[in-house]
């Protein structure tokens, strides 16, 4: 794919939810400590069109720092071409006790590892888990074509619901 044209741009809805429903690419989020570190945690989703599913545990950075601040940063991005990417600032919002989390857990291992991962998710299910949910609030996309916009102009956010 020649990357010298300028055909980059942002994605359409569409286009949006097929990147973040195919394959197997790692949501990023980024929070911050409390002493105010910026932290990056890389882990498995489940994006419905709305949000995106994480089903953490509890000892996790990532969860103590969504506990005391529920706003942070998400990237999932495409590591080889075409380089696309949706960025995504947001809200968690931790689910109930009664939510079931098996299921979701269950499609993320055959959308990650495929059926013989089965057997170690099994395995983990005696654990407790947080699930929790990421609310986009603003997002910015790009489609891997081409020249990335940014070269010529700031990076544009949208407010999610425009």
């Amino acid at each position: 794919m020649a990357m010298v044209s300028d055909d980059g741009r942002g994605m359409t809805p569409e286009e949006i939810n097929e990147f973040l429903t195919s394959g197997a690419l790692f949501v990023k989020i980024a929070t911050t400590t409390s002493d105010g570190w910026p932290t990056v945690s890389p882990v498995w989703y489940e994006w419905d069109g709305g949000s995106f599913l994480v089903v953490s545990k509890s000892r996790t950075g990532l969860v103590k720092n969504l506990r005391r601040d529920p706003r942070c940063g998400l990237l999932v991005d495409n590591p080889v071409l075409p380089y696309k990417r949706v960025s995504v600032q947001g809200e968690a919002e931790f689910l109930g006790e009664d939510f079931d989390w098996i299921p979701a857990v269950r499609r993320m291992v055959l959308r990650y590892l495929g059926e013989e991962g089965m057997s170690y998710a099994e395995a983990t299910f005696e654990f407790p888990r947080v699930p929790f949910r990421i609310w986009p609030i603003r997002m910015s996309s790009w489609n891997g074509a081409g020249f990335d916009r940014t070269f010529r102009r700031d990076t544009v956010w949208h407010e999610v619901g425009e």
